[in-house]
């Protein structure tokens, strides 16, 4: 579902100075507090519905099954959500091991869906001829404070990559919005291009939750 456009410029995050550099020159520091954030959320719950699951077996009681049942529903959601985070955490880390960090501004947001999905172009140099899909790596769906300003990104627009927003220190994975509307600028990109987006791992689209 698309999220109404009068509402896509003002949904923006309320999150806090990173507590790493977000000046370019630190990415490690941004994918190391992405999964540790991640991991303490999922902590956070799962114990709990851990034992509303395991209660069940502990008392053998009828009337607790209902709560056993959320608690094992709850258990496989986070868990998803865990699984979700920490990829989408490898993915970034894997194209800033790759590519180096370029500060891209300005970014225009062109859209926003109730997925948690940003879809925005860069405006700089020549202008992207297509959208990019980015997706935030702890799942957070809004527009991170102050991106229209400029990102640090690394990647190659027509395969993908990832970005750091300054100061907040969100950290998104990117790819073509539609990919087949840009494989003529991949076919275009040379050996040694789409060599660097394999190691990447963003030579095929994604699947990203």
């Amino acid at each position: 579902m698309t999220v109404p456009e009068r509402w896509k410029d003002g949904l923006e995050s309320d999150t806090p100075p990173a507590p790493y550099p977000t000046d370019g020159t630190d990415f490690r520091g941004a994918v190391r507090y992405h999964q540790r954030v991640a991991l303490k959320r999922f902590l956070k719950f799962f114990p709990v519905f851990l034992l509303l699951w395991v209660q069940l077996f502990v008392f053998h009681l009828d009337y607790l099954l209902p709560v056993g049942i959320v608690g094992m529903f709850g258990m496989v959601w986070t868990l998803f959500l865990l699984a979700g985070r920490l990829s989408l955490a490898r993915k970034c880390s894997k194209v800033f091991r790759t590519y180096p960090l370029e500060f891209r501004t300005p970014v225009e947001k062109y859209g926003m869906e109730s997925t948690h999905t940003l879809y925005l172009r860069f405006g700089d140099q020549t202008g992207t001829p297509f959208s990019l899909r980015a997706k935030d790596a702890l799942g957070r769906g809004r527009w991170p404070v102050g991106i229209t300003d400029g990102v640090w990104f690394a990647g190659d627009e027509p395969f993908g990559g990832a970005f750091i927003v300054p100061g907040s220190g969100e950290m998104l994975f990117l790819q073509p919005k539609e990919w087949t509307e840009a494989e003529k600028y991949r076919k275009d990109a040379g050996p040694e291009r789409v060599e660097k987006a394999r190691r990447a791992g963003i030579k095929r689209p994604a699947r990203i939750r």
